[in-house]
């Protein structure tokens, strides 16, 4: 009896969890989908996908720092125009692409918008450590909540400054401001 009792009791505390866990996995998938069908669209830029047209805004910097030397940044902004039998010259942004350099480090980001929503939903980031090696660290969010993170142990300061290493809510902030220059970018 009390290991019935005990079982039962065990199943409804962990189902909540097993449900929420299970409401993640479906929500982490469709970002997936998401960024698969991002890539399709980065792709087809200049032309059509799937009765839309697709389009970039490429912004170019250059900028000699002291100390450092060349500073280059890189920021494609991919971006839709019209929907199925509706012509629009808005800018619906859908993914951007930023990389950079500071001295030999090397950095890129990428920053995929929902579909529906337009909210950020994946920010995966890539910095170059002092070591040489590569860290990435990605954020998935569910209406603008953070829902999954996949980062490494901090490496310690003498590898990776603070500065270097996204925080979630300065991810989000900053895949919300990437957004809006992208649409002031690209609405030209």
């Amino acid at each position: 009896m009390k290991k019935t009792l005990l079982a039962v009791l065990a199943a409804l505390i962990l189902a909540p969890a097993g449900l929420k866990a299970q409401k993640t996995d479906q929500a982490i998938a469709k970002i997936r989908k998401d960024y698969a069908t991002a890539m399709e669209k980065v792709k087809a830029v200049g032309d059509y996908y799937d009765n839309i047209f697709v389009n970039s805004t490429t912004l170019n910097i250059l900028e000699m720092w002291s100390g450092s030397g060349p500073h280059k940044v890189n920021t494609v902004i991919y971006y839709s125009m019209g929907l199925d039998d509706e012509w629009s010259f808005d800018r619906n942004v859908f993914f951007v692409r930023s990389k950079w350099n500071v001295a030999p480090r090397e950095y890129l980001l990428e920053i995929l918008f929902d579909p529906d929503t337009g909210n950020p939903e994946f920010y995966f980031y890539r910095v170059m450590g002092y070591d040489g090696k590569e860290y990435e660290y990605r954020y998935y969010w569910e209406n603008g909540k953070l829902i999954r993170s996949i980062c490494p142990p901090n490496p310690g300061d003498d590898i990776l400054l603070d500065c270097d290493i996204p925080k979630p809510e300065g991810a989000y902030k900053a895949a919300v401001r990437y957004q809006k220059s992208a649409e002031a970018l690209s609405n030209y």
